[in-house]
């Protein structure tokens, strides 16, 4: 079904140029302005069919957290929701790679859906050009990746991914070493996947004293008693929306029941959402382009109070956790 959504929609493009030239050589003044309304409204069909999806922008946040080792700054890009299978009008795979590298990150993370439906043959060729990012990348397996919806890729979408060089952490633990400053990355499992087939979602975490940063893929899971606490989880699955319509796509998707993108504090600790490259469902995208995201961590030596919560540097805050829900910070 996918496919003919999207092969149908290239018929947008000569719709679209038919009411523009109806709109200046059609019959009377209603009639004009009846088909340049249609253009207008088609025109915007246009755009987010075959504009907005190839934009692929940079966006730069800064994030606070507490640690030990040496303060200063760590630079890391997210990019998610590739979705490689039934749309082909995103930014190409190479393309993506140049642009995490042009940025020169110290880490890079992925929160998954790397796949909608593509075929098991295609998995080792579409991810390949991973192996040119620059820096090192730990990832977690989404939704689609999994078979919620689609095929379960499993084991063979882990080992094409690990062939281009990408630490899997679904669920697991590592420790990113940085001139002299450390992180703890823990890959949590796709929550839905943990919660439709009773999995462990969460690894064991070591105890040493240092930055905890969770990759998730839906960021749900901070509802979830087993996330426990953290500084910093970075998430995808929502899109952004994908077609954002203010006032409309929050009352008809899913995507603001939590965060539909950028950083806020909640009461587990800072959450970050990054709207993604990819589309699912409708080949568009409008007011949300495909993004890469920076976060300039800025790395503190801070205390805890006494219920064990980190103290933000300088200017952070607290929220309650009888607090339901995040509250955005930036976006």
């Amino acid at each position: 079904m996918q496919t003919v959504i999207y092969w149908g929609s290239f018929l947008l493009l000569p719709i679209f140029l038919l009411a523009v030239w109806l709109s200046v050589r059609g019959g009377g003044p209603a009639t004009r302005l009846a088909t340049f309304i249609l253009a207008a409204v088609l025109g915007l069909g246009v755009w987010a069919r075959f504009i907005e999806p190839y934009r692929l922008l940079v966006f730069e946040t800064p994030v606070e957290l507490c640690g030990s080792g040496l303060p200063g700054t760590i630079d890391m890009a997210v990019v998610a929701d590739f979705h490689r299978g039934s749309f082909a009008n995103t930014p190409s795979m190479q393309r993506i790679v140049r642009t995490v590298n042009s940025l020169d990150p110290d880490l890079v993370l992925m929160p998954g859906d790397f796949t909608n439906n593509l075929h098991s043959a295609r998995l080792k060729d579409a991810f390949a050009p991973f192996a040119a990012i620059e820096a090192p990348v730990y990832a977690v397996l989404g939704n689609h990746d999994v078979g919620y919806p689609g095929p379960d890729y499993g084991d063979d979408l882990i080992k094409a991914l690990e062939a281009a060089d990408i630490t899997l952490l679904n669920p697991g633990e590592a420790i990113f070493k940085g001139e002299g400053k450390y992180l703890r990355l823990l890959g949590y499992r796709d929550y839905q996947q943990a919660t439709m087939e009773g999995l462990d979602m969460v690894p064991p975490r070591s105890a040493a004293p240092m930055p905890t940063i969770v990759i998730e893929h839906n960021p749900e899971a901070i509802t979830d008693p087993r996330t426990g606490r953290f500084d910093l989880m970075v998430a995808g699955h929502t899109h952004g929306g994908q077609v954002f319509l203010p006032g409309v796509t929050c009352r008809l998707t899913f995507a603001c029941d939590i965060l539909r993108y950028g950083l806020a504090s909640t009461p587990s600790g800072q959450l970050f959402v990054t709207s993604g490259v990819g589309m699912t469902g409708l080949p568009l995208r409008f007011n949300v382009p495909p993004r890469v995201d920076l976060l300039r961590l800025q790395i503190d030596r801070c205390e805890k109070n006494d219920t064990g919560w980190m103290l933000l540097p300088p200017h952070g805050r607290r929220i309650p956790a009888e607090d339901i829900g995040a509250t955005e910070i930036s976006s």
